[in-house]
């Protein structure tokens, strides 16, 4: 299925001033099939989930930030079981942990080895509800799923954790997505398309690289980032999963979203 963040619909609702319903029709009248939603947004259970049903839209994804690197085990337990019961009762089968960060003053081995502990015991919680626990290549370098690195160490220390492999994180941190393709591909579970624009001057909501150039949202297929190759590649490797497109911070999420499943190389 082809899905997109439920922020942008939202996002998109504000900007054209029109009610969230409409917006969800008119993403489903596109060609969107799925959301991938904050799990803040899903609190009026019986209400949102009766919203998505009504506007044909199914929930691939929920995702959640947390504090794995510091977090004691049952302060954790507490937080990721309403985020498993959530993504059961929509019916998702898969959840995106965003572990936590990595302060400068912390010891950087041991918080990994915490953020594995925590995903682990997560993981194990999930299969009660035959949901997969994901990471994706998240862009913060106090991240630690930031790098080719650490997300080789997590997914090698929780053998039950999957991956949400985001075409554009990778850019980040400088690093080449088709090589994490190629070495991540046996983990891969979800897919974020996602692109990157490259401008001499200044636009809106640019986040810099670890070179320091800027980075700025834009539709599928309109950056640098190479959509159509790594579709191609997942394709050829044999993926058969979903895909969300994401470009949080676009100036026009309507017309963005309109471009970026126009664009889709498949």
């Amino acid at each position: 299925m082809t899905g997109i963040f439920y922020e942008h619909i939202i996002e998109g609702a504000a900007q054209r001033q029109i009610s969230i319903p409409s917006a969800l029709e008119t993403a489903r009248k596109m060609g969107y099939e799925a959301l991938e939603c904050d799990l803040w947004r899903l609190e009026k259970r019986n209400e949102t989930k009766k919203l998505f049903d009504d506007t044909g839209f199914k929930v691939v994804s929920i995702y959640n930030t947390y504090d794995f690197p510091h977090e004691p085990a049952q302060s954790a337990r507490e937080k990721y079981l309403p985020h498993l019961e959530t993504a059961a009762f929509f019916g998702a089968k898969k959840v995106l942990c965003v572990p936590g960060f990595i302060e400068a003053s912390d010891s950087g081995n041991d918080c990994m080895k915490y953020t594995a502990e925590r995903l682990n015991e997560m993981c194990a919680a999930a299969e009660k509800y035959n949901i997969t626990v994901t990471v994706e290549d998240y862009d913060d370098i106090k991240s630690p799923c930031c790098k080719t690195s650490q997300i080789k160490f997590l997914l090698d220390n929780v053998p039950g954790l999957m991956f949400t492999f985001d075409t554009g994180n990778f850019a980040y941190c400088l690093e080449e997505a088709a090589e994490a393709c190629e070495l991540f591909f046996s983990r891969i579970a979800h897919v974020h398309l996602k692109d990157r624009l490259r401008s001499n001057k200044e636009l809106p909501n640019g986040k810099a690289d670890l070179s320091g150039e800027n980075m700025y949202p834009c539709p599928v297929d309109t950056g640098y980032i190479g959509i159509e190759g790594l579709v191609k590649k997942l394709t050829e490797k044999g993926y058969k999963g979903d895909y969300t497109i994401e470009h949080f911070g676009a100036e026009d999420q309507p017309r963005t979203m309109e471009i970026s499943i126009k664009n889709l190389p498949f």
